[in-house]
């Protein structure tokens, strides 16, 4: 924390001492705070006081809630590495509201730190995920015994299928757009693999929040609510941070499904013709080509490429040595950044601007809207979005697609569609 925000004359010696105890404990010596060993040492078996020059270089190595906790009194535990479920996660966060709430009587010019505090506890909750192991997926399968083998089969099979697509990794955004696109590919599917993962989720990790986060379809979903085109370019607008700007704008201008711009990569996109490369997802799935403006094709290559080159070239030794053989990868990807920072800085730009929330996926709804209102044939717009049959596609691809390219192009174009 920034010890200029505290007055130090008011932190008295028991809690100066337990601050630099705390501190010791975990490892904080000489090197890290910038004094002579011999006068830690003094300090350490309290034969001298904790100076304020001293206090001020310990306070650098607190957190708020840390400080919080040392100067109310309260036990301090170091964080714990192991998954917690929603519930557990939610109790350690009013306990965290209530000790910075304690101090504040203490410290009235940490009311400003601490409310951004409670915000970012609050924040916290919103991107909140369980990692799934495949231990919980064979406790499921125990659980599953006393019904019949095929529902048992079926079950498995669904989930496995489901974890795979979200990367073993359950969120509550993440199951909605899991959910929505499923319902585009077929309704009978998106209802088994939505019973197979609401049954796991209740039976194996017992989370509400995740449980209710989405439903099982039953009909086609009603025409809700959609952004504006004010509203779009609002939002765009407020976005500052280079990635979750070109993201958002890219998300937007093609149409595409949130997931599959995550996972674009660089070779994916062709800047000079303004065009997301034809690409089939597999040989039963969907397949998709998508174009973007001529502003967006500008911000990528003179703002955001160069941007995500220097944030590639100051972080690739420190990720080589935890991705190891996956930096590789990594380092093609279009947007080599976690996806979680990027929906929060967007949803951040749409409290600011709008004071309510669209979810990423209904902009996938704006562009079919936006496209079918300027009069672009549904056939057109089914090739850009992905809705196109697989086999369609392919016929398209070898025979007739390098020759209607420009066409698709030009009907494109002629929309208008430009958000930055």
């Amino acid at each position: 924390m920034d010890p200029t925000h505290v007055n130090l004359k008011n932190i008295r010696d028991d809690v100066r001492y337990r601050i630099f105890e705390y501190l010791w404990g975990r490892g904080v010596r000489s090197r890290e705070l910038e004094y002579d060993s011999t006068v830690l040492n003094r300090v350490k078996n309290r034969r001298v006081r904790v100076s304020d020059h001293l206090l001020e270089k310990l306070l650098k190595h607190l957190t708020l809630e840390e400080f919080a906790k040392l100067v109310s009194g309260w036990e301090v535990k170091p964080p714990s590495s192991e998954p917690s479920d929603l519930s557990n996660a939610i109790l350690q966060v009013k306990s965290s509201i209530n000790v910075l709430r304690s101090v504040v009587t203490q410290f009235p010019q940490l009311s400003s730190l601490i409310y951004q505090e409670i915000a970012d506890f609050t924040k916290s909750l919103k991107n909140y995920s369980v990692k799934v192991s495949e231990d919980h997926i064979l406790k499921f399968e125990k659980l599953l015994r006393d019904r019949s083998r095929e529902t048992s089969r079926k079950h498995i099979q669904y989930l496995r299928k489901a974890l795979k697509d979200l990367g073993f990794e359950l969120n509550a955004e993440k199951l909605q757009e899991y959910v929505l696109e499923l319902m585009e590919e077929s309704m009978h599917v998106a209802r088994h693999t939505s019973k197979s993962l609401k049954l796991f989720i209740k039976l194996v990790l017992k989370d509400p929040n995740l449980y209710s986060s989405f439903r099982i379809p039953r009909v086609e979903s009603p025409l809700k609510d959609l952004p504006s085109l004010d509203d779009v370019k609002a939002i765009a607008k407020a976005v500052t941070w280079p990635p979750a700007k070109a993201y958002y704008a890219l998300l937007v201008e093609t149409g595409l499904r949130p997931g599959e711009v995550f996972s674009l990569k660089v070779d994916d996109v062709d800047f000079e013709k303004r065009m997301v490369k034809p690409k089939r997802i597999t040989n039963t799935k969907r397949a998709y080509i998508s174009f973007f403006s001529e502003p967006l094709r500008k911000y990528l290559t003179e703002e955001y490429l160069p941007y995500r080159s220097r944030f590639i070239d100051e972080h690739e030794v420190r990720l080589r040595n935890l991705l190891r053989n996956s930096v590789e990868s990594w380092k093609t990807l279009l947007f080599p950044f976690k996806d979680s920072a990027i929906r929060s800085s967007i949803y951040d730009a749409m409290d600011k601007t709008l004071g309510r929330r669209f979810k990423l996926y209904d902009f996938r709804a704006f562009y079919a809207s936006y496209m079918s209102l300027r009069g672009v044939p549904g056939q057109v717009i089914d090739i850009l979005q992905g809705r196109m049959p697989p086999s369609e596609f392919r016929i398209l691809t070898q025979h007739y697609l390098a020759f209607q390219v420009e066409d698709l192009k030009k009907i494109y174009d002629q929309a208008g569609l430009s958000i930055l």
